[in-house]
C-alpha cells in the first residue's frame, strides 16, 4: 500500500510540472536556510561543557552603581583581585578558586625564544593562578597540567604558538623572553595544550603563572575589595550547591570584607555568579568579556527568520494545491466511486507533500555545502562541511521536512478528500472557489513577512549608514596608529616621532596610550573640591603627547593643548564638565579631586575639547580626562597621500632604523572605527539575504497562483475580450485583488515592524528615528514587485486569442 502511495505521488508530481517546480524550489530554498541556521546555531552551543564538573563552575561578575546615579554604571565580567579566594575562605561550598588577568587584544606581548632574533607580538595572553587547570580541562601534548603554573616565571603554550616558536622541536623546559627593557622577563615552558578542539570562552594563546613578579605580584597582594575590577574570577562549588543560595550571602560578604573600601570610593557593589557553560550565550549587557561571546536572542532571531522562510514556502504549496483542486476533482471522484475512502485519500495527498519535502531536503544538503563559505562570511563563523552531516543537524532537518510536508499538505488533503463524488462527476462543484478567502489570508501572511523584512532592511541599513557618517569627534580618515609595544621603543618615542615627521606624506604625528576609537577601560573616581569623597563620578583617562588633538582633529571648546612639562594639568571633554555641572566659561578655573586610600590628588583643567567617541556607539560618550604622556604606547600619524604602499614602506624603514628588534605593527583608524558597528552591519546583511529569499519564494507562489487563476478564468477572459475589453482591463481584473492584499498586509506589518525595530534602536545612544515614509516605501516596493510578478502572467492571459478558449462553447 505504501509503495502504491509513493508511486501515485511521484506520478502526480511529474504530471503537474509547474506546480511541482515552484513548490520544490520554494521548499529547497527554505530548507537551505534552515540547515544553514541549524549548523550555525549548533556551532554556538556546547561551550565549556567539556570541563569536569562543569555544572559546578561559576564566574564572579560585578555590578557597580554610583551613589545617586540610579542605574548600573558598571556591569562587568570581572571583579576585584581578592574576591575569589576570600569566597573560598568564607564559604565551605566554594572548594576552589582561580583568577585570570587577560592582557587584551590591544596589549599583545612581545615573545621570542631565548637567543633567537625572531620576535612576535602575541595576543590572547593570560596571567592565571596555579589552580587554573584544576577548574578547566585542557588536553596536554607536552608536559602535565598538574603543577604547570605553580612556579614563578613559568608559562604554558597553546599548540599553535608552540609550533610557531619551536616548529617540530620539543618546547618543554625551553626558555622564552617576554617583553623588553625593564619589563623583560625570562620564562620556562612547562607545558603545551591542544587548542584545536573543544569550544570554550577561554581561548588562551599562552598562560603565564600568577606567581610571577610584576602584575602577578600586584594581583596577589591587592586587598581592596572595591576597586581594580579587572580580574576574571572563577569558583568551583561543591556538587549539589545552590547558586541562588550562595548569591544571597554575597551582599553581606562584600560589606564585611570591603565595606570600608566601598565607603571610600562612594560606590555600591553587587556580586553575582554566572555558570561557566552559560557565558557564551547568556552574557548580553555584560562588559569586559575575556573573549567574543554570542547572544541567545540573536540565535532565536535567526531560527525565527528561517522558520518564516519555510512557512512562506509551505504557504505556496497550500495555495497552489487548493487552487488546482478543480483539476484533481474528477480524479478524486473516480477514486471515491471505485471504493477509496477519505483516509486513504488523505494519506495519498500527505504522501505527495512529504515526498516533495524530502526531495527538497535531499537537494538542499549539497546546495548548502556550496553556499557554506558565504554563510561563514555572513555570520563570521567557521562552520566546516562535516557539520552538515552531523546527526545533531540532520535529525532536526528530517523532522522539519516531515513537519513541513504534513503542515503544507494537511489542509489541501482535507479539502480534496472531502469532495463529493456525485457532484464532481455531474460537474456541479467548484472546489477552488470555496477556498478563496483562505488562500487570500495565506497570501497576506506572505506579504506581511516580506514587508516586515523590507522595513527591517531599510531601518537597519539606515542605522548603519547613520553610524558610518556620524561625527566621531576626530578625523578617522588618513590616520594610522603605530604600536610601540615595548619599553625600548617607548623610550625612543621622541626620536621615532621626529623621523616619522620627515616621511613624505606625513602631516603630523603624536603619541597616545590608546588610539582613537579604542575602548578605554581605565577610570578614576573624581569629585569637586570640597565635595564628599564618597560621592564620586567615574571618569575615563588617557595619556597623550603634545599636539595630539591637532593630529587627530579634535576641536577645543576652551583652553589650551597639553604641554610636555605638564604634570597635574588635564584636558577634559565636554561630557566631563557636564557630569560635574561646570559651565564652559568657568571650566578653566576648575579642579577635580581624586581621593583614594587616603591619598588625595588634584588635577587642574587647562582645556576642554568637544566630545569624541572612544567606545561602542550604543553607549553615550563618557567623561574622560587626558593627561600629558611622554612615553605613550602608540604613535598616531596624520597622512596625506594616495600611495599608502609607499608611505607604509617608508614608515617601516623609519621604524627599523630606530627599533630594529621590534616588529612594525600598525592599524588604519578608519578600519578600527568600522569595527564599532560591525555587528549592526552584519545584521543588515543577514536581513537583506532573508528578505530577498522571502520575496523570491513569495513571487514564485504568486506566479503560480496567477497562472492557475488565469487558466481558471480563461473563458471569462475570452468572453470579456469578445465584448470589447482591452488588455489593460483584463490585467487590472487579475491584479487588483493582489493590490488590495498588499495594502491589508501593510496595515498589519507596519505596527509590528515599528514595535520590534523601535525596541532594537533603543539599544543605541546615537540612533535614527523611524519615519512614516519608511513604511510607505516598504509597501511600495512590495506593491511594485507584486504587480510586476502578477502582470507578466496576466498580460500573457490577456493577449491570448479568445477563440481558443471559447471554441468548446
Amino acid at each position: 500500500m505504501f509503495k502504491n502511495y509513493i508511486k501515485i505521488a511521484w506520478r502526480s508530481l511529474l504530471k503537474n510540472k509547474l506546480q511541482t517546480t515552484i513548490n520544490l524550489l520554494g521548499l529547497t530554498v527554505g530548507t537551505i536556510c534552515c540547515l544553514s541556521i541549524i549548523v550555525f546555531v549548533l556551532a554556538q552551543l556546547g561551550y565549556d561543557t567539556h570541563h569536569e564538573n562543569t555544572e559546578s563552575l561559576y564566574r564572579i561578575r560585578t555590578v557597580i552603581t554610583g551613589n545617586g546615579n540610579g542605574g548600573a554604571d558598571f556591569n562587568s565580567a570581572t571583579s576585584s583581585p581578592p574576591i575569589a579566594f576570600a569566597m573560598k575562605e568564607d564559604f565551605p561550598e566554594v572548594v576552589e578558586a582561580c583568577r585570570i588577568v587577560y592582557f587584551g587584544e590591544g596589549n599583545d606581548a612581545l615573545i621570542k625564544v631565548q637567543n633567537s632574533n625572531n620576535s612576535y607580538y602575541e595576543s590572547r595572553g593570560y596571567l592565571a593562578d596555579s589552580t587554573f587547570f584544576k577548574l578547566f580541562n585542557y588536553s596536554f601534548v607536552e608536559g602535565r597540567p598538574s603543577g604547570a603554573l605553580t612556579q614563578p616565571n613559568t608559562i604554558v603554550l597553546s599548540s599553535t604558538l608552540k609550533e610557531k616558536l619551536f616548529g617540530n622541536q620539543n618546547s618543554e623546559n625551553q626558555t622564552l623572553v617576554l617583553g623588553s627593557g625593564e619589563n623583560e622577563i625570562k620564562v620556562i615552558v612547562t607545558g603545551v595544550f591542544d587548542d584545536s578542539t573543544k569550544k570554550s570562552h577561554l581561548n588562551p594563546n599562552y598562560i603565564l603563572s600568577m606567581n610571577s613578579p610584576g602584575l602577578g605580584e600586584f594581583v596577589r597582594n591587592e586587598q581592596n575589595f572595591a576597586t581594580q575590577n579587572f580580574v576574571h574570577s572563577y569558583v568551583k562549588l561543591l556538587p549539589g550547591s545552590e547558586q541562588k543560595q550562595l548569591e544571597r550571602k554575597l551582599p553581606n560578604f562584600i560589606q564585611t570584607r570591603g565595606g570600608q573600601n566601598l565607603a571610600d570610593v562612594g560606590f555600591d557593589k553587587s556580586l553575582f555568579l554566572q555558570k561557566v557553560k552559560d557565558i557564551h550565550l547568556y552574557s548580553k549587557g555584560i562588559s569586559n568579556q575575556i573573549d567574543k561571546v554570542s547572544n541567545i536572542q540573536y540565535l532565536y532571531l535567526l531560527l525565527i527568520l528561517a522558520l518564516f522562510i519555510q512557512l512562506v514556502a509551505c504557504v505556496n504549496f497550500i495555495n497552489l494545491s487548493t487552487a488546482r483542486a478543480n483539476k484533481r476533482a474528477k480524479e478524486i471522484g473516480v477514486r471515491k466511486a471505485v471504493g477509496a475512502n477519505k483516509g486513504s485519500l488523505v494519506r495519498q495527498f500527505l504522501g505527495e507533500s512529504v515526498l516533495l519535502s524530502f526531495l527538497a531536503l535531499l537537494i538542499s544538503i549539497p546546495l548548502t555545502a556550496v553556499v557554506l563559505p558565504f554563510v561563514n562570511i555572513l555570520t563570521k563563523g567557521n562552520i566546516e562541511y562535516t557539520a552538515l552531516f552531523q546527526i545533531e543537524a540532520l535529525l532536526p532537518l528530517v523532522v522539519l521536512s516531515i513537519v513541513s510536508g504534513l503542515f503544507a499538505g494537511a489542509y489541501p488533503a482535507l479539502v480534496l478528500s472531502s469532495i463529493k463524488p456525485i457532484k464532481v462527476l455531474k460537474g456541479t462543484i467548484n472546489v477552488s472557489s470555496g477556498n478563496g478567502n483562505f488562500r487570500k489570508a495565506l497570501v497576506v501572511f506572505q506579504f506581511i513577512v516580506s514587508i516586515t523584512l523590507i522595513i527591517a532592511v531599510i531601518v537597519v541599513n539606515k542605522q548603519v549608514k547613520y553610524s558610518q557618517n556620524l561625527d566621531m569627534g576626530f578625523d578617522k580618515e588618513n590616520l594610522i596608529a603605530i604600536r610601540l609595544g615595548t619599553d625600548e621603543t617607548v623610550s625612543r618615542f621622541s626620536a621615532l616621532r621626529s623621523q616619522i615627521l620627515n616621511v613624505s606624506g606625513v602631516l603630523d604625528a603624536a603619541g597616545s596610550n590608546h588610539y582613537p576609537s579604542e575602548f578605554i577601560m581605565g577610570d578614576l573616581g573624581l569629585h569637586l573640591p570640597g565635595g564628599n569623597p564618597a560621592n564620586q563620578t567615574l571618569v575615563k583617562y588617557n595619556g597623550v603627547s603634545d599636539n595630539y588633538f591637532k593630529t587627530v582633529g579634535t576641536s577645543f571648546l576652551a583652553g589650551r593643548d597639553l604641554r610636555a612639562n605638564d604634570s597635574t594639568q588635564i584636558v577634559v571633554n565636554k561630557a566631563t564638565i557636564d557630569a560635574f555641572n561646570i559651565d564652559l566659561e568657568n571650566a578653566l578655573a576648575s579642579k577635580l579631586i581624586q581621593t583614594y586610600e587616603g591619598r588625595v590628588s588634584e588635577y587642574e583643567i587647562v582645556g576642554v575639547v568637544d566630545n569624541y567617541h572612544f567606545s561602542s556607539l550604543k553607549e553615550s560618550i563618557a567623561p574622560i580626562m587626558l593627561f600629558n604622556e611622554n612615553a605613550p604606547g602608540w604613535v598616531i600619524v596624520k597622512t596625506e597621500t594616495k600611495d599608502y604602499k609607499t608611505l607604509l614602506a617608508n614608515l617601516e624603514q623609519s621604524w627599523e632604523s630606530t627599533n630594529p628588534n621590534t616588529p612594525f605593527v600598525f592599524h588604519f583608524i578608519d578600519s578600527e572605527v568600522e569595527k564599532l558597528f560591525a555587528e549592526e552591519k552584519r545584521l543588515g546583511q543577514i536581513s537583506i539575504v532573508f528578505t530577498c529569499l522571502a520575496i523570491l519564494i513569495s513571487c514564485l507562489g504568486l506566479f503560480g497562483l496567477i497562472s492557475f487563476m488565469a487558466e481558471q478564468k480563461k473563458k471569462e477572459i475570452g468572453i470579456r475580450k469578445v465584448l470589447g475589453a482591452s488588455v489593460g482591463n483584463v490585467v487590472n481584473m487579475l491584479t487588483k485583488d493582489f493590490v488590495k492584499l498588499v495594502a491589508i498586509a501593510l496595515l498589519i506589518a507596519a505596527p509590528l515592524a515599528y514595535y520590534y525595530l523601535e525596541n532594537w534602536l533603543e539599544g543605541f545612544a546615537y540612533r535614527i528615528s523611524i519615519d512614516w515614509w519608511l513604511f510607505i516605501l516598504a509597501g511600495g516596493i512590495t506593491m511594485v514587485i507584486t504587480v510586476l510578478t502578477v502582470s507578466i502572467q496576466a498580460f500573457k492571459a490577456a493577449t491570448a486569442n479568445p477563440t481558443k478558449s471559447l471554441r468548446t462553447e
